[in-house]
């Protein structure tokens, strides 16, 4: 078994960052490795599609359970191939004085997770980092203020 964490300091409440997490169909415009559908209740199935790369990779889908749900503290789910391999992706969400601290992590467990799979660890701890960091950007963005200023135009205008 093994266990890959990556812990963000996040500038948004609690409740906001708790609201991007469970809003699976808002995750497409935040996450770029995962994509999940279902309902959001303890040991509900969701759909959970994932990749591992960037770009035009394909997204696997496989079926997932919600195994624990605890309203803006924490969120589980487990998927994977039975005995063999099997994962549980976990949100852990805490309040700060500045916003909220987000423990983000995969553990893996099964026959296989006992091999020296330093590869994998590796590309878990970026896949971990890269969809916190988009998570961070998405709930700290704000389009910057409209100016009043009317923009002058420049040029040669017939007629004035």
């Amino acid at each position: 078994m093994f266990v890959v964490e990556n812990e963000s300091i996040v500038h948004a409440s609690p409740p906001q960052v708790w609201t991007a997490i469970i809003r699976f169909d808002e995750y497409p415009r935040w996450h770029p490795f995962v994509r999940i559908a279902g309902s959001l209740t303890p040991d509900a199935n969701v759909d959970y599609s994932f990749r591992m790369k960037l770009g035009n990779a394909k997204f696997r889908t496989v079926d997932a359970r919600i195994v624990s749900i605890d309203s803006q503290k924490c969120l589980v789910l487990r998927f994977g191939f039975g005995w063999l391999f099997a994962f549980e992706e976990a949100y852990s969400l805490s309040p700060l004085p500045v916003g909220s601290r987000l423990v983000h992590g995969y553990r893996c467990a099964g026959l296989l997770s006992a091999l020296p799979l330093t590869n994998m660890k590796r590309n878990f701890a970026k896949l971990l980092e890269t969809a916190d960091r988009a998570l961070v950007r998405h709930l700290t963005f704000r389009k910057p203020p409209a100016t009043s200023k009317r923009r002058v135009r420049k040029g040669f205008r017939p007629g004035t």
